[in-house]
């Protein structure tokens, strides 16, 4: 059973009563682009976590970036194109460009001992004769976890102390080489997917800095910003005029920028939505070949199923990474396969934050997947929850007249209203959708998912074990169908 339940979204048509008409159709052309972002953007910030957003798309060789909120609640300081944002854990994907660029230039191979590379003995660092290697801490399978050093555990703490402050900012290379050396490794290498946000991007830091004699902002300079044409990111702030942008937690409180202590290879970097816009274009359109050695799968996740690359997830139609620190998150998707790549972030970060930008992330790539057509979801959700039967006409209507510009084939878009409508209380009205979903998609078999669970909520159970039925007939996976329909006939029986 898929949800979609938008958990804020309702409060602009709870307790509408009045029988408006159903919204006229758009004739006017508009820009399948725009008309994403800004539909996207404005769902959203109807939950009171969310601060303001910025987007920037890339597709067919045009750039487009669009601002949407307050950046300060209340003071109408919409962000721009100079707002400066930390991008976080994004970081390590330029990190693992300069890791690409060293393997090319014969500097290191994946497969290399990582002490081959660090001054003095640590014997540490290799679990049942397999040492770490340049590729375990590409892909997070070093060995080495969260709890590497308790003074960089606080770092990510809204919580932590003025004292643990101090020490974050104190937090210097020789006592991140002397935690390495005192670190216990207990997994072999190489077998086990576990994100370490910091220690190692640190370490693949400090290997290039002595493989090339140059710093890693040297690096970044050389490698990337001067290629790419990125000229207003940087890990550490040198001007005055410049800040990074206010971040908040989901609470409405004020979070300042993280400290970055050692190099920062793994979360440090601050960029605006244009010179991402510059990094998406520079690895859609260049045919520099660490591009393509930093797509190479690394590891694949057996359990999980995922690829990784020099620190991207990699599918075989795109690639991206996340990022996200106490006060903003954000994401980095390219997908090579549509000629097409965006970043969305917030100013805010928190549980809620988290979950709405993975959503506008899947959202937005949705619409670019079905790039010209637009998705209907918009018009007819706002339909739907202002007057159920006019919605219905206004689906009915744009599917009839409008097919070729709005794409009526992703049975997510009635979905999504029905659980919204659920989570309303509005069950009845759950109902009718999910049969709308149902007479329009009869031979997949989420909507009689969908539809048994409204019947079970209005506790017409006969009625909701049929579509159980239906749904478990159409797909013998389906493990929430089966639950059901066991739990239906317990009810029945009682």
């Amino acid at each position: 059973m898929t949800k979609y339940i938008l958990v804020f979204i309702s409060v602009i048509f709870i307790g509408c009563k009045e029988k408006s008409k159903a919204p006229a159709i758009v004739k006017k052309a508009l820009n399948p682009i725009t008309y994403s972002m800004d539909n996207n953007a404005n769902l959203i910030l109807e939950n009171p976590e969310i601060n303001s957003i910025a987007i920037g798309v890339y597709k067919d060789g045009k750039t487009y970036a669009k601002y949407y909120g307050e950046i300060d609640k209340g003071k109408s300081n919409s962000p721009n194109d100079n707002s400066l944002f930390e991008i976080a854990s994004v970081t390590k994907t330029f990190t693992g460009i300069l890791v690409a660029h060293a393997v090319l230039d014969g500097k290191l191979d994946v497969e290399d001992d990582i002490r081959k590379y660090l001054d003095g003995t640590f014997d540490n660092l290799e679990y049942k004769n397999r040492p770490i290697q340049i590729r375990d801490l590409l892909t997070h399978t070093s060995g080495i976890t969260r709890d590497f050093s308790s003074t960089l555990s606080n770092m990510f703490l809204m919580t932590a102390s003025e004292q643990d402050k101090k020490e974050i900012r104190n937090y210097n290379r020789n006592k991140f080489i002397k935690d390495l050396k005192g670190y216990k490794l207990d997994t072999i290498p190489g077998k086990k997917y576990d994100y370490s946000p910091i220690v190692g991007p640190e370490i693949l830091a400090l290997i290039l800095e002595k493989v090339y004699d140059k710093t890693y902002d040297e690096l970044l300079q050389q490698f990337i910003f001067q290629k790419a044409h990125m000229n207003n990111s940087s890990i550490h702030i040198k001007t005055e005029d410049k800040k990074v942008t206010n971040g908040y937690s989901d609470e409405g409180k004020l979070i300042e920028p993280l400290p970055v202590p050692i190099i920062g290879a793994g979360y440090g970097l601050k960029s605006t939505i244009p010179d991402l816009l510059k990094y998406i274009t520079y690895l859609l359109e260049s045919d520099d070949p660490v591009i393509k050695e930093m797509k190479t799968s690394l590891f694949l996740d057996e359990e999980e199923g995922d690829q990784y690359g020099y620190f991207w997830q990699l599918s075989d139609d795109d690639f991206m990474h996340n990022g996200g620190t106490n006060g903003s998150t954000n994401w980095v998707i390219v997908m090579p396969k549509y000629n097409t790549g965006f970043t969305v972030m917030f100013n805010s970060n928190g549980k809620t934050s988290g979950k709405l930008i993975n959503r506008i992330a899947n959202y937005i790539y949705n619409d670019l997947e079905d790039y010209p057509r637009m998705n209907p979801y918009f018009l007819v959700r706002k339909a739907i929850l202002n007057d159920l039967e006019k919605g219905i006409e206004t689906y009915k209507k744009l599917k009839k007249e409008n097919k070729n510009e709005y794409d009526f084939g992703n049975e997510s878009m009635l979905n999504r209203i029905g659980y919204e409508l659920l989570s309303e209380d509005r069950v009845l009205e759950a109902i009718r959708v999910f049969e709308l979903l149902v007479s329009e998609f009869p031979n997949s078999s989420n909507p009689y998912d969908s539809l048994g669970e409204g019947y079970l909520v209005n506790e017409q159970y006969d009625l909701a074990l049929q579509n159980y039925n239906k749904s478990f007939e159409l797909n013998s996976n389906n493990k929430n169908a089966q639950k059901m329909i066991e739990k239906i006939k317990q009810i029945k029986s009682d």
